[in-house]
């Protein structure tokens, strides 16, 4: 009696307890396989030992069913905790007891939470003495134990109370399950899906993701998809190792847990015993749990439509409302147990729900919005950003350098985006196959403060002046190019031949490095519009490799590494080569050639090979010379214009008539074996000598 009157039943918890005490056993048999049991394997392992971050870096490096195991155990104990409820003959049982519905649930979830954090702490107790009394190759301290049992228990605690709230508003076990993981993975979802919806029907609309863009002054732009990123338990716990919890994440965890008890209590009170099997216990969840499915479902099918059918507005639509059907049936027999759901009412229903989900899709999309024609004024804008795309790899420190004040850049970049918006409201913009396309990505940090972003996609050749201007001004550059990881610190530089591995220069001299690297800036800001739009074949590569302090703990190992072509305009770059004795161990030239024959690209031919099918050089050249003879080419000077002319091999069905599959033969510096290349010349890439000992194909 003195436990009923504090909201604990004693008895029940005993009984709870023993009927599932195995789910603590398993939660300590996990946790123990997964974090002391590893460690101890380790003594004697003759390594350096490693200083540790945190616990979590750990186990997800070496053991990956630590996370599993974090994210499964829990749920599972909500959902046996409240199998009583969901059965329906326990869920008579139980009910007739002398017990109010407020201590039936006090003492689940007292049992719940009892089989789970017991055993957090003493897998924490038992690492905690492993690592007092071994020599671990591994370095951590108390306060890391402390850290990782904290965190995990925020984590057990938050998806027990979670999957309790589930468990309260829903009638089946299963279903219970499957919603938990939907909803934790939802926002994720959602916001990709949303924003894969957005960027096929909203032009200039930027697809963020995973976008970090700092200033010199500190501030950051966090895109849309990382605030939805970390809403997303599911995902916000796997990514533990990156990014650790803040305390104020552990409070608004526990905070949400206590919301969710609290929830609980409200709702059980008003639950009734006949839902058990259920789905939906309440029926004022049905609205909001059809709208979701149907509109996941529109968004899913209308994606997979919009990609098959080529961009095409009508397949999207008919996607649409194909996935709205296809979910109000899905979310119908769900609710009803049958797949007899065929009735005037659900139509009725139907034909409701897709109207607003409808209109509620539409209407971001729709011109009363004004998205696609909001065009910042030139006063109104502090910096701006403009790239291929927005996102700022390596190192975090120098970004700044991507933002412009430049008042001309700033106008150059306007006047792209006002062409850009003026043409696309006339209808002027259509995107062929045949014509190259130039993407675009724009960063406005405007003077109130908030951030305006776009980017897009559109034929080079109408706005070629606009264009350039933008993409001549070293701002640009500076992105395109990553200009800012050319300031003489890097550990090593590679100079390699684009056709042979063999030929290559390493410099590790730091006067060398400085030296090259200022040179290698000076040609990448002297490049003229038609080189930096040419897809002419690099002389070589290279690659630079900064030193390991240039990069902050949280970026991976390859933001080290940076690289460039090395391009024909570079003879400044091939005069210092030359002046160091470097260029003739690297460049490959007509002396270096053993043979050069070609082969005409017909397109009819080509048409057993299904579109986007990949074909290799070496076996198309073997395809087409089994119905072409090769042409073989034995004139140096030849060699020559083609070593300067040609491209890199990339087969589309769609190739320009007129274009020629080259092969070159190059003498090897080691071994016997010679290096075959293949490559493109098309027909804008040939000189007159060219055009004639290479005849317009058929």
């Amino acid at each position: 009696m003195t436990s009923n009157r504090f909201f604990c039943s004693g008895g029940v918890i005993r009984q709870s307890l023993r009927q599932h005490g195995w789910i603590g056993l398993l939660y300590l048999a996990g946790l123990l396989f997964t974090v002391p049991l590893p460690l101890f394997m380790s003594i004697g392992d003759e390594r350096m030992p490693t200083v540790l971050g945190s616990l979590f870096d750990y186990t997800s490096k070496y053991n990956d069913l630590h996370t599993p195991i974090l994210l499964t155990v829990p749920v599972l104990a909500g959902v046996i905790m409240l199998r009583f409820i969901q059965r329906q003959g326990p869920s008579d049982l139980y009910h007739s007891l002398p017990l109010r519905r407020e201590h039936l649930l006090t003492a689940h979830l007292i049992s719940g939470l009892i089989l789970l954090l017991v055993p957090v702490w003493l897998t924490a107790g038992v690492t905690a003495w492993v690592n007092a009394t071994n020599d671990l190759p591994y370095i951590f301290h108390m306060n890391d134990v402390g850290s990782w049992a904290l965190v995990v228990s925020v984590i057990s605690i938050f998806l027990f109370a979670f999957t309790v709230f589930v468990g309260i508003c829903v009638g089946q076990s299963l279903l219970q399950i499957a919603v938990v993981y939907v909803l934790m993975v939802l926002p994720f979802f959602l916001s990709s899906m949303i924003s894969r919806f957005l960027g096929h029907h909203l032009y200039g609309y930027y697809q963020a993701s995973g976008t970090i863009v700092r200033y010199s002054d500190g501030m950051e732009l966090r895109s849309n998809n990382n605030i939805w990123h970390s809403l997303s338990p599911f995902v916000r716990f796997t990514e533990l190792l990156r990014t650790p919890f803040s305390y104020i994440e552990l409070l608004v965890y526990i905070g949400v847990s206590l919301l969710f008890v609290i929830l609980s209590y409200v709702l059980y009170r008003k639950r009734l015993v006949e839902k058990a099997t259920q789905a939906m216990a309440f029926t004022f969840f049905q609205p909001l749990f059809k709208a979701g499915v149907m509109l996941c479902a529109m968004l899913l099918v209308g994606d997979y439509f919009n990609g098959v059918g080529g961009q095409g507005k009508d397949w999207s639509i008919f996607g649409y409302i194909l996935g709205a059907i296809l979910g109000y049936i899905a979310v119908e027999m769900v609710i009803r147990k049958t797949w007899q759901i065929v009735r005037v009412r659900a139509l009725l229903e139907l034909v409701a729900y897709t109207a607003v989900l409808g209109l509620a899709m539409y209407i971001p999309t729709s011109s009363w919005v004004g998205y696609e024609d909001r065009i910042p004024t030139a006063h109104s804008v502090e910096q701006v950003y403009a790239g291929p795309s927005l996102y700022l790899d390596g190192g975090i420190t120098r970004k700044d350098l991507y933002f412009s004040q430049d008042k001309a850049y700033i106008a150059s970049v306007l006047n792209l985006q006002r062409e850009l918006v003026r043409a696309h409201s006339s209808g002027q913009t259509p995107m062929t196959k045949d014509e190259p396309l130039q993407m675009i990505a724009i960063a406005y940090h405007l003077d109130d403060g908030s951030i305006m972003t776009r980017s897009y996609t559109f034929p080079e050749q109408p706005f070629r002046a606009e264009l350039a201007k933008v993409m001549m001004s070293e701002p640009y550059k500076t992105v395109a190019y990553s200009l800012d990881k050319l300031y003489g610190a890097a550990e090593t530089i590679s100079i390699k031949s684009g056709d042979d591995e063999e030929r290559r220069v390493i410099l590790t001299d730091p006067k060398e490095i400085r030296e090259f690297e200022a040179v290698l800036k000076e040609e990448i800001l002297d490049m003229s519009y038609s080189e930096m739009q040419s897809g002419s074949y690099p002389l070589g590569n290279i690659e630079i490799l900064h030193k390991a302090s240039s990069i902050s703990k949280y970026e991976p190992e390859w933001a080290r590494n940076i690289a460039y072509n090395w391009r024909l305009s570079f003879h400044k770059l091939e005069g210092w080569l030359k002046q160091k004795g470097y260029a003739d161990r690297v460049i490959v030239t007509s002396k270096d050639i053993l043979s050069v024959r070609a082969v005409p690209i017909v397109s009819q031919e080509m048409k057993p090979y299904q579109s986007g099918q990949y074909i290799e050089d070496v076996n198309l050249f073997r395809d087409i010379q089994q119905k072409h003879k090769a042409i073989v080419i034995e004139d140096m000077k030849l060699w020559k214009a083609i070593l300067e002319n040609r491209r890199s091999y990339n087969y589309t069905p769609d190739m320009e008539k007129g274009t020629y599959l080259i092969q070159i033969k190059i003498k090897p510096l080691y071994g016997l074996n010679a290096h075959t290349g293949y490559y493109l010349l098309t027909p804008k890439d040939m000189t007159p000598e060219l055009a004639k000992a290479l005849p317009a194909t058929p």
